[in-house]
């Protein structure tokens, strides 16, 4: 033999487990953790949609730039209702916008019979976009352009508002305040 006695029987093994105490202990903890990220999440999702909407935007007025350039012709942003035509009525460019090229040169600009729709952005949900400009209008020289600024807000109003800022050769730029540097206002 091993040297063990040959009756003797081994323990039972201890099991393992959690008590009462611990449990809710750790339901506490969770409940505290999900507290404090939820605010957060909403804060990063709201983040989120107002930066891929002022990238839309931006992508759009740069896109509108290149065209004029690069087609030789005036080429128009406008908010657009319908994505067919300009709606300078449009409460706000949260409606949506449409870049086209303005082959007639027409003022207002207005999307005429073989006029091509170079892009177009459909509705803007839980944002608005607001702007004093229903229309920016490139044209194929350095030098002429129009100014305007697009602010952005939603649900947190004007702490979390943002500009996109276009200046008189018609680069944009993305800013947290107006041109003049001044805080940006959201309407209601």
């Amino acid at each position: 033999m091993d040297g063990q006695h040959p009756l003797r029987v081994a323990a039972p093994p201890r099991l393992a487990g959690v008590t009462l105490v611990e449990l809710l202990l750790v339901g506490v903890i969770i409940a505290l953790l999900t507290s404090l990220a939820v605010p957060s999440f909403h804060e990063f999702i709201l983040d989120a949609r107002r930066t891929t909407h002022v990238n839309a935007l931006l992508h759009t007025l740069h896109a509108a730039r290149s065209a004029a350039i690069l087609r030789h012709q005036p080429t128009v942003v406008c908010k657009s209702a319908d994505q067919r035509r300009c709606t300078p009525e449009a409460s706000s460019w949260s409606e949506g916008w449409i870049v086209f090229a303005n082959d007639d040169h027409d003022s207002p600009p207005a999307v005429d019979r073989g006029e091509a729709i170079l892009l177009v952005q459909p509705r803007v949900e839980k944002l608005t976009i607001q702007s004093s400009r229903s229309a920016v209008i490139y044209w194929p020289v350095a030098l002429a352009g129009t100014t305007a600024t697009f602010v952005f807000c939603d649900e947190r109003g004007a702490r979390a508002a943002r500009a996109i800022i276009v200046s008189q050769t018609g680069r944009p730029r993305i800013s947290a305040r107006d041109a003049a540097g001044k805080a940006l206002k959201c309407d209601g």
